[in-house]
């Protein structure tokens, strides 16, 4: 190796250790942030919510501290796997919520939400895990590019059509505050018609597809159909996330372009501006935003960053004193076992906190496939079924470039952090689109020159 190689090792490797430092550094910044946001904003305004102040002692705040930091140690700096883009949106938006809020909100004594603590933790290790496992070469499948955009085309239009026919009187654009009766009314109608898995399919699988592409291989149209695909499913059932997925979906573009810092820094940066400018405005505005910072701050801070930890408390308190389910509530394993409530468990977990059926408390997988299933144990086992769902995610794309499969799974890695790892896959939307990742063409035919201009 000639001295000019050994030089350029070192400059890499002290770029390498500032950024991790940076990452470091950002991370400290933002669970300050977090526990001021909790504080001042979450308990006072979404109190009851759960989410209730009785301050922990020390040693538990310092221990939630470290092991909300620790993972930055190892957390991927640059994505070279699809699935590291989901691992990220899990760490910030469950894992540290998670550290803080069982403790604050108090349902159980510190000292067995600590033992919760670590086991999640040890869970998002073993999580992590997949990316020790050297990745099985799947060969793409032969497919032209014609018959594969005909095959997906008709599926997408024939769900998009088997929607609005089903749901043809109940199409309505509302603001955010009257979606919940738009809610009341679709979930009446879709009674015996299936018609919730064409919502599903479109909102969680198919117009994410067609936006990742459009947006990585500069295709405005095809982004505007995906984008407007997303906006029939938001008129019609009136899912929040699937208007925010148009956003999203251009922001995690923007994070992946290649640059001079890397993704978790880039990330990482915009997670502190938004939370860190929407918490002066919050204390500017004198406590008392008006709607549209009301609107950006419960979407940002209650919704986005903090249900994660809710949820968790609310699941380990409730199966502390309840049967677990033993996956029961899955289809297929339910024609082995008997249910043991008498209402969908988001629903009981909803009755049980906030008093009325209305609220569908759904949850990230540790919380539905772990602690629900089986006790904190559950956490371990759906850790590492994740581990694998990783793995062939990660397989499947290997000649892939990982920023446009981040990309097209960037809804779905959203929505792991919200639901059964069983729903994410089946209904959700993530195994249909590891399947089209297998089955998609390598790109236009000036794909090289394409791939080279999104990322500059």
């Amino acid at each position: 190796m000639s001295q000019a190689d050994i030089d350029r090792a070192k400059q890499g490797k002290k770029k390498r250790t500032g950024q991790r430092t940076l990452l470091v550094a950002g991370i400290l910044t933002y669970v300050a942030c977090f526990q001021w946001i909790y504080i001042h904003y979450l308990y006072p305004e979404f109190g009851y919510f759960g989410y209730d102040y009785n301050p922990p002692g020390t040693s538990y705040l310092t221990l939630a501290w470290v092991l909300s930091v620790l993972p930055t140690l190892w957390m991927p700096l640059q994505l070279r796997r699809p699935s590291q883009l989901a691992y990220w949106i899990l760490y910030v938006t469950v894992l540290i919520p998670s550290m803080f809020v069982p403790l604050y909100a108090g349902l159980e004594q510190p000292s067995q939400i600590s033992v919760l603590m670590l086991v999640l933790f040890a869970g998002f290790v073993v999580t992590g895990a997949s990316y020790l496992i050297p990745r099985f070469h799947v060969r793409p499948a032969q497919m032209s590019s014609r018959a594969f955009w005909a095959i997906f085309g008709s599926i997408g239009l024939g769900l998009a059509i088997w929607m609005i026919v089903v749901f043809r009187h109940n199409i309505h654009i509302v603001s955010f505050l009257n979606v919940y009766d738009l809610r009341d009314t679709a979930s009446e109608i879709e009674q015996g018609t299936y018609a919730n898995y064409t919502y599903m399919v479109l909102s969680g699988a198919i117009d994410p597809f067609l936006m990742g592409w459009g947006l990585f291989y500069r295709k405005k149209w095809m982004f505007m159909i995906g984008a407007l695909g997303q906006l029939l499913v938001y008129s019609v059932v009136g899912t929040k996330s699937s208007i925010l997925s148009v956003l999203f979906a251009w922001g995690f573009y923007v994070l992946l372009k290649n640059g001079r810092l890397k993704f978790a820094i880039k990330l990482m940066s915009v997670i502190l501006a938004v939370s860190g400018g929407l918490c002066l405005s919050y204390e500017f505005s004198g406590n008392n935003p008006d709607s549209i910072g009301l609107l950006a701050e419960s979407v940002v801070f209650q919704r986005t960053l903090s249900t994660g930890g809710l949820v968790t408390a609310q699941y380990f308190d409730f199966f502390q004193k309840n049967p677990v389910t033993h996956l029961s509530n899955v289809k297929g394993f339910d024609w082995f076992m008997r249910y043991p409530y008498e209402y969908p468990i988001g629903q009981e977990i909803g009755l049980a906190y906030a008093g009325t059926l209305g609220l569908d408390a759904t949850a990230h997988f540790w919380a539905t496939d772990g602690i629900e299933a089986f006790g904190l144990i559950g956490i371990l086992f759906v850790s590492a079924l994740c581990t694998l769902v990783f793995w062939v995610l990660d397989s499947v794309s290997r000649d892939r470039d990982p920023r446009l499969v981040a990309l097209l799974i960037s809804f779905a890695a959203l929505n792991l952090a919200n639901a059964s790892i069983f729903t994410s896959l089946l209904s959700g939307g993530l195994g249909l689109l590891i399947a089209l990742i297998h089955f998609m063409p390598m790109g236009s035919k000036n794909s090289t020159r394409t791939v080279a201009c999104a990322s500059c």
